[in-house]
């Protein structure tokens, strides 16, 4: 027979005695740290680590788009394809760029 069955067939066969009623306050149990001590105002999201790990990604951000500019010729009457659609332009810039993203997304989680 389970706890509460037993409990009730209990509280069914004998009542309570009439007493003053007491009433008590209990306080719940928090594992919970202050706000003052858990991580003062001024503190930073991040650790350095984490901080280095970002700058990282978005210079390589930066120098993915870099790689990717330029491509206009002395002549604008004159289309250059060798020019616009480089291997630097078309395949290096954007491998770049999303390591780039990787590195950013990474410190991000890092945490």
């Amino acid at each position: 027979m389970s706890k509460r069955k037993k409990q009730k067939s209990r509280s069914d066969s004998a009542p309570a005695p009439a007493a003053e009623s007491v009433r008590v306050v209990a306080k719940p149990k928090t594992n919970a740290v202050p706000r003052s001590a858990a991580r003062p105002d001024n503190a930073l999201v991040f650790g350095r680590d984490t901080y280095l790990w970002l700058g990282g990604g978005f210079l390589l951000i930066v120098i993915g788009f870099l790689l990717m500019t330029g491509g206009r010729g002395d002549d604008p009457t004159v289309f250059d394809e060798s020019v616009i659609y480089s291997w630097r332009k078309i395949t290096l810039a954007p491998i770049i760029i999303l390591s780039g993203l990787g590195v950013v997304t990474y410190a991000i989680f890092k945490k």
